[in-house]
């Protein structure tokens, strides 16, 4: 009798209530899709590496932990909800549309990920302003509006970190932070309208100078010269860094550094005293000597010389303070054309595999060349650059090329050739994710990576401070750790890769690295069984820590060691004869501190090794190198100041000798005494 009682039966929902579940069910979509679009800011956990999957366009991760729903009531946000976006929209067409009423700090739209998000034939998004003006700016007219066919519906979203610099600037907010054109005034001075036609040709200002030098004075106190903020991020850091140190220091610091560093083109604004550098270095100077605070001065026009121009500081903050009226277009948006379809999440399997090969667009080429151009040693540009060319697997051989070409231009300066060894490296590391296409990164920087070595080796030989060059040898060498402990590529091509970029191994044998077990160098002195020793030979085996600094860098000596680990010895194949003398060659101007005495007994000891086979003699040498090494460390480690840690290591070295010339004698008489019983039964 239960199953035929009327509220156990089941009752189909009305159509009311049914409209109104699939409201509740929207807004719990929309709510989920939220928190993902929050989590994308959240940084993630130290020592975990990361790959971003998706087209995101954002600024430096924040941490915003705060859950909650669309409209949170915040006066103060400038996120902007999405809804009814066209599928065939991307984020690019957004910062179009959006963009014309202020610079944008993130464009977000969020992928389907299953059929049934597919099938609604709609996509929403985020789009965050870098102030709120400009973002109630935009929702008073685009709300409603119609894109590629769909009514947009705005709403606010919950607040999302604002970064130091926007992702896209308006072209003509754009036009207002670009430096002036070149005026040829000193500091690039723009001159007032009225006196424009006062201006000589640039070809003949020296001369009307002299000849009507009062009149060039009027026209210089007239003219203002515009302080422009450089876009380089790390070019301002140096900038900062450089106030900081001449404002403490004094000029003499400024000259000093001027006349070390004059081929560094990072300190080019200190001698180019028309470009924008160094008119908003020469500003920053002032302003601070003046007792300004660094992100706080006056933005009034004042004149920085007797009788010179007018200096106009740059504005606080021209990003936060909303764009200004009279650069807004008030029409309404135009229909976008045509999209390019770039790879996301929701592209099919099919469509990929069909575009393996292709070539980049000459729009996203100019954007990935950007990408390179503005590449630096920071963790999030060379992400979004690693982001970037994940996305693009299919067109890798093109990305491929266009970084090994970037790394063969020997002008390019050491931290941009440093940056984009990581890109590679953080490439190569992210190759296995689960991107159509990523896989062939590995194999096609393989052909690739024998070339950039090279040049790396040419960039790190043409270094002339020698701690500058230490530095960039270090960053170097950590790449070649990283990759050994990621396993990315056989050790014997990594071995070759190192010699190639230390320049053990010349570019002609660099291919056909010593795989097989032959010396690399083919000498007939070396095919009759004599050991090069024994010959009157050129090639003198000296041990590479054997010739060391002057004594009076003793302490010096000891510091090098860990150096000496990352040039010699790391590859554990035996260094030919050859490669051993070149290297010794390369640090004759540094006189040893061992004593020519020392020198021969340790000779005459390395001879009487002879009996052995070369390829016997060489392994054994290199193991005894390996030992001196390991003990040269130890007494690096020992807090124990020693003045005679030269000897100490040449009296080790000569006892390993002794040790190893015992041991096969031992080994001899063992055999001839084994054989003797033999001989005597026989007879």
């Amino acid at each position: 009798m239960k199953a035929f009682n009327i509220q156990n039966r089941k009752t189909s929902l009305s159509k009311k209530e049914l409209e109104k579940q699939k409201l509740i069910e929207e807004k719990e979509a929309e709510a989920a899709v939220l928190q993902q679009f929050v989590e994308t800011f959240e940084k993630p956990e130290a020592g975990i590496k990361t790959f971003v999957k998706g087209d995101t366009i954002n600024g430096p991760a924040g941490d915003d932990r705060n859950s909650g729903s669309f409209d949170t009531g915040d006066p103060n946000t400038t996120n902007i909800y999405l809804g009814n976006i066209n599928p065939k929209t991307t984020e690019n067409d957004l910062m179009k549309v959006f963009g014309k009423y202020g610079p944008l700090a993130s464009v977000k739209i969020m992928w389907p990920r299953t059929d049934e998000e597919r099938s609604r034939n709609r996509n929403c998004g985020f789009v965050a302003y870098m102030n709120r003006k400009d973002a109630e700016r935009s929702m008073k007219y685009l709300c409603g509006k119609e894109i590629m066919g769909y009514d947009m519906k705005l709403g606010w979203g919950k607040t999302v970190p604002i970064p130091p610099h926007p992702v896209y600037i308006p072209p003509k907010l754009r036009e207002l932070t670009m430096p002036p054109p070149p005026s040829g005034l000193p500091f690039n001075a723009q001159p007032d309208v009225k006196d424009l036609d006062k201006l000589p040709p640039p070809g003949t200002m020296p001369l009307s100078v002299l000849a009507n030098k009062e009149n060039f004075k009027e026209i210089l106190k007239n003219s203002i010269v515009k302080v422009v903020t450089p876009s380089d991020r790390s070019l301002l850091c140096l900038i900062h860094r450089m106030v900081e140190f001449v404002v403490r220091e004094g000029p003499m610091f400024e000259a000093m550094i001027m006349n070390r560093e004059i081929s560094n083109p990072l300190f080019r604004f200190l001698f180019d005293n028309q470009s924008s550098e160094h008119i908003y270095y020469r500003w920053r100077l002032f302003s601070v000597l003046q007792g300004e605070h660094h992100s706080k001065w006056r933005t009034e026009s004042f004149r920085m010389f007797k009788d010179g121009s007018m200096w106009k500081p740059p504005p606080l903050n021209p990003f936060s303070q909303g764009m200004p009226e009279d650069l807004i277009e008030f029409s309404p948006p135009a229909q976008v054309d045509q999209p390019i379809i770039t790879p996301s999440p929701s592209r099919s399997f099919k469509e990929l595999k069909d575009k393996k090969g292709v070539s980049l667009t000459d729009k996203e080429r100019e954007i990935f060349e950007d990408l390179l151009r503005n590449l630096s040693p920071e963790r999030q540009k060379i992400q979004d650059a690693m982001i970037y060319c994940i996305e693009h697997a299919e067109a890798a051989e093109e990305i491929i090329d266009c970084i090994s070409e970037s790394l063969s231009l020997l002008e390019t300066p050491l931290h941009k050739k440093i940056a984009r060894l990581y890109l590679i490296s953080d490439i190569l590391h992210n190759c296995t994710a689960k991107v159509t296409n990523a896989s062939y990164y590995r194999k096609g920087f393989q052909a690739k990576l024998t070339d950039v070595f090279k040049n790396l080796n040419e960039c790190y030989s043409s270094i002339e401070g020698r701690m500058k060059a230490e530095q960039f040898k270090q960053r170097i060498m950590n790449c070649f750790k990283a990759w050994k402990d990621w396993a990315l590529y056989s050790s014997d091509f990594l071995i070759s890769l190192q010699n190639i970029f230390l320049g053990l191994v010349k570019s002609d044998v660099s291919d056909n690295a010593d795989l097989d077990g032959m010396p690399i160098i083919e000498d007939e002195s070396d095919l009759d069984g004599v050991p090069l020793e024994d010959s009157e030979s050129k090639f003198k085996l000296v041990s590479k820590w054997e010739t060391i600094e002057n004594s009076n860098d003793k302490k010096n000596s000891l510091d090098q060691s860990q150096d000496i680990d990352l040039d010699e010895n790391i590859d554990g194949v035996p260094i030919d004869t050859f490669e051993v003398t070149k290297i010794c060659s390369k640090e004759e101007s540094s006189s040893n501190s061992l004593s020519s005495k020392s020198l021969q007994e340790l000779d005459s000891l390395k001879q009487k090794l002879n009996f052995l086979s070369s390829e016997e003699r060489r392994a054994k040498l290199r193991e005894i190198e390996v030992k001196v090494l390991k003990y040269q460390d130890d007494l690096d480690k020992s807090k124990k100041k020693n003045d005679n840690v030269e000897e100490l290591i040449e009296d080790y070295r000569k006892k390993l000798i002794k040790k190893c010339i015992q041991e096969n004698f031992k080994k001899k008489s063992s055999r001839s005494r084994s054989r003797s019983p033999s001989k005597d039964k026989k007879r």
